[in-house]
């Protein structure tokens, strides 16, 4: 059916074809790669998620002892995303935990408006933690350095 030769094409990566006669180029087939990005980028990005969603304190130490280990590693890319998690675990965690006492201090356990407005604050805040941890993990799996917004260290220029 096609008389030219699959050159260039690397093994498992299908061939796009761009009309009938030619084939020029080729997609890799992403399920045989490799995971691209520094192991410990992504690592910490992980372990950012995992103390926000899976295990809150056991995240957070585990995030602590890979930034005392690992914050002087040669790679720049690692360094970023291990000072944006650390930063923005520390800050965000006084803030979540900050403003859910005064809401409550100042409103009082017993009335109901303190509770929601601080269950809709802290779930709001939480959800935006959470999203950008995502896509803090999507940058470090594609090799871009990252900066959280608002509560992230400022990348150098």
């Amino acid at each position: 059916m096609f008389a030219a030769p699959l050159e260039g094409c690397a093994i498992g990566a299908k061939p796009r074809i761009e009309d009938s006669t030619t084939m020029t180029h080729t997609e890799p087939d992403l399920l045989k790669e490799n995971m691209p990005g520094p192991p410990l980028a992504i690592l910490a990005e992980a372990l950012f998620l995992i103390n926000l969603m899976l295990l809150p304190v056991i995240g957070f130490v585990m995030l602590m002892l890979l930034w005392l280990v690992h914050r002087r590693h040669p790679s720049p890319l690692v360094r970023n995303h291990l000072q944006q998690t650390v930063a923005v675990s520390i800050k965000g965690g006084f803030i979540l935990v900050g403003l859910s006492v005064a809401i409550f201090f100042l409103g009082g356990f017993d009335n109901p408006w303190s509770w929601v407005i601080g269950v809709l604050y802290f779930v709001c805040l939480h959800a935006a933690l959470i999203i950008f941890g995502v896509m803090g993990l999507n940058a470090a799996i594609l090799r871009h350095p990252y900066r959280y917004p608002v509560l992230g260290p400022r990348l150098p220029d």
